[in-house]
């Protein structure tokens, strides 16, 4: 008698699920800038072919045949369509690092109509090819007449004294309701001498003094101690070369606003945790949503 045994085993099973079109949007709408720009992806998965090369075909990130607006409401009312165009921004100044994913080209929609903070718009986005649709809307901060108004430093007459290294600075302005957190950047200016050549260069460094300052409106400040604003101007800086001599010159107040909708998603992306927190990842080194210089 013999007994045989035979077993088998089945290799080729599916370690993703079935294909989605998933549609990644990324914009911030600032009423300062003289152009803004959204950026449209797309997600992909392949079962058989190596995602990480995927990456690096713009043809697997980037959509080739949908539509972007951005409607304007007042009141509830369709006032205005403004058609985005599709442009490489690497061409528009604003260069892509290169790493996995495709850095050229580096698409993005943009439009340079002004935007009306006493408006709310809707961003439109339709993928003609199978008709789906996605849409969000937001409002604009309002910067404008007495809205946002700087108490101090109002100007040439209003001086910041960081003579002493335990003095204290206090940045005073007032916010409208809608706004809901600020940065407060010092633009130091100097100026460098070349003491073989005496030509003189004028040069700017910004230093980031206070962030995420949170409020609900009203008068709102920010204290920076004399000695954090040496420490950040030291590490901006450093030692300068033995050459050259530099002269402070008269600095800029920027506040930097973010609106409700932006406070919520950094707060959100702020949350993520747990075994599958790298997931998901925001870069919001850079954000604003409006910006006054005082």
């Amino acid at each position: 008698m013999a007994l045989i045994l035979l077993a088998s085993c089945k290799e080729d099973f599916k370690v993703g699920a079935d294909y989605r079109d998933i549609t990644v949007v990324y914009g911030l709408l600032s009423k300062s800038d003289t152009a803004n720009y959204i950026r449209i992806t797309k997600g992909f998965y392949d079962e058989e072919q190596d995602n990480l090369i995927l990456a690096s075909v713009a043809d697997s990130i980037y959509y080739n045949n949908i539509e972007v607006k951005l409607e304007q409401y007042s009141n509830g009312n369709l006032v205005s369509t403004i058609l985005l165009d599709r442009v490489d921004v690497n061409l528009e100044g604003f260069a892509k690092d290169s790493g996995v994913f495709a850095s050229s080209p580096n698409y993005a929609y943009k439009f340079k109509t002004p935007l009306n903070a006493s408006s709310e718009y809707k961003l439109v986005i339709r993928n003609l090819s199978n008709g789906k649709l996605i849409t969000a809307t937001t409002g604009i901060i309002n910067d404008e007449g007495n809205v946002f108004k700087v108490e101090y430093p109002k100007g040439l007459f209003d001086r910041i004294n960081i003579a002493e290294s335990t003095g204290i600075s206090v940045y005073t302005w007032n916010a409208p309701p809608n706004w809901a957190f600020f940065d407060v950047v010092l633009r130091f200016w100097y100026q460098e001498k070349n003491n073989t050549t005496l030509l003189t260069t004028y040069k700017s460094k910004d230093l980031p003094l206070a962030r995420n300052i949170q409020t609900a409106g009203g008068v709102v400040s920010a204290q920076v101690s004399n000695e954090e604003f040496y420490r950040l101007l030291n590490s901006e800086l450093g030692a300068a070369p033995t050459n050259i001599s530099r002269y402070v010159d008269t600095p800029d107040v920027v506040i930097l606003a973010g609106g409700k909708v932006l406070k919520t998603y950094i707060d959100v992306s702020s949350a993520q945790g747990g075994l599958t927190y790298d997931q998901i990842q925001t870069d919001l080194h850079k954000y604003l949503f409006g910006r006054s210089v005082g």
